[in-house]
């Protein structure tokens, strides 16, 4: 079949460039929508103070004369190295666990929030603490002080002190890391729990 002699036949290059640039404009579309768009993510305010170190699953290791004297463990420390006051915080949690000097442990403290000054050789407990030795005796308070170079723990808030006899509470509590010494500031109750 010919074709009628006036009909003009569109010229072999305009079409391919036509379909060049048709493959082109597809091309950079789908090039555009594959680019990768920043993501608004509120930054660290932690990561803004400048000066911090954060560490994960955290263990320090207390010792003298070669001999264990506690452990802390923490899933995140964050370290402050620049500030008036340096601090450390363990802000998920803090476990404290006491050794005797024959390598046994005397004493775990377990707190949801945890503040150590280097500088007083303090660990603070926040929330939720409690403080249990082998023996069987618990101590449950929303705040409790561990003094590392003078290994006692103490408070000022209110405090219920558990042993497999009795129950006590009351305001203030100091005693040394294994209770083998303790007193309770302003004693406001006492249960027996066996005779």
């Amino acid at each position: 079949m010919d074709k009628p002699k006036g009909t003009p036949r569109p010229a072999p290059t305009t079409v391919r460039q036509l379909a060049g640039l048709m493959i082109a404009v597809v091309l950079a579309i789908w090039v555009a929508g594959c680019e990768k768009k920043p993501v608004d993510t509120p930054p660290d305010p932690l990561l803004m103070e400048g000066d911090v170190e954060i560490v994960r699953d955290v263990v320090l290791m207390y010792s003298d004369s070669l001999r264990l004297r506690a452990r802390v463990e923490g899933p995140k420390l964050v370290k402050y190295l620049k500030r008036q006051e340096e601090k450390e915080e363990f802000p998920e949690g803090v476990k404290v666990i006491f050794y005797e000097p024959d390598g046994s442990e005397s004493g775990t403290l377990i707190a949801d929030f945890g503040i150590r000054d280097p500088r007083k050789k303090r660990i603070k407990g926040i929330g939720n603490v409690v403080f249990h030795n082998p023996a069987g005796e618990k101590l449950e308070t929303e705040e409790l002080i561990w003094d590392e170079e003078n290994d006692r723990v103490f408070t000022r808030k209110f405090v219920l002190f558990t042993t497999p006899e009795e129950k006590v509470w009351g305001m203030g509590f100091e005693a040394n890391q294994d209770f083998s010494f303790r007193r309770i500031f302003a004693p406001e109750g006492r249960v027996i729990l066996r005779e």
